[in-house]
């Protein structure tokens, strides 16, 4: 899973700098000959080079905020204690359903306090909230099929 989004990661900050690389290629002879004559570290350089950091360290930013705000990459260990579904009530306050074993606990969860609020006495027949590991070539044909058909 991680080995996946570093290989996402990576590129989309090769398709973000590559039409920024082509803009600045010329084929130019005098911009050829003075960039090979002018130092190859200068301000200039060093300010492209830094830019182009704090962009890719921002995608990687956004992506694990994206990825914690999905909660849709969570991994349990346990299979006995299962998140069925959750809704969100205020900024800092869910309601989750949770299954433990073949019972189903209806639960608070705000920043401070987590509370039973139900305990199901007859199970909810709910989807399953996570989705089949697939490639990224599937999920985005998918997302193009929906678009085409709209």
């Amino acid at each position: 899973m991680k080995q996946n989004l570093i290989q996402y990661v990576t590129l989309l900050a090769f398709s973000l700098c590559s039409p920024v690389c082509l803009a600045l290629e010329s084929n130019d002879k005098a911009v050829m000959a003075r960039t090979l004559s002018s130092d190859p570290i200068s301000t200039g350089t060093l300010l492209q080079t830094l830019l182009g950091l704090l962009v890719v360290l921002a995608c990687i930013v956004l992506l694990a905020w994206l990825l914690k705000r999905s909660g849709r990459f969570q991994s349990s260990t346990n299979s006995d204690l299962q998140t069925l579904a959750s809704i969100t009530l205020g900024p800092h306050e869910r309601a989750v359903l949770l299954q433990v074993g073949k019972q189903q606990i209806l639960v608070g969860v705000t920043a401070h306090n987590v509370q039973t609020l139900h305990l199901l006495e007859e199970p909810i027949e709910t989807q399953s909230p996570s989705v089949p590991a697939s490639n990224f070539a599937a999920k985005l044909q998918q997302i193009m099929q929906q678009r085409s058909a709209s």
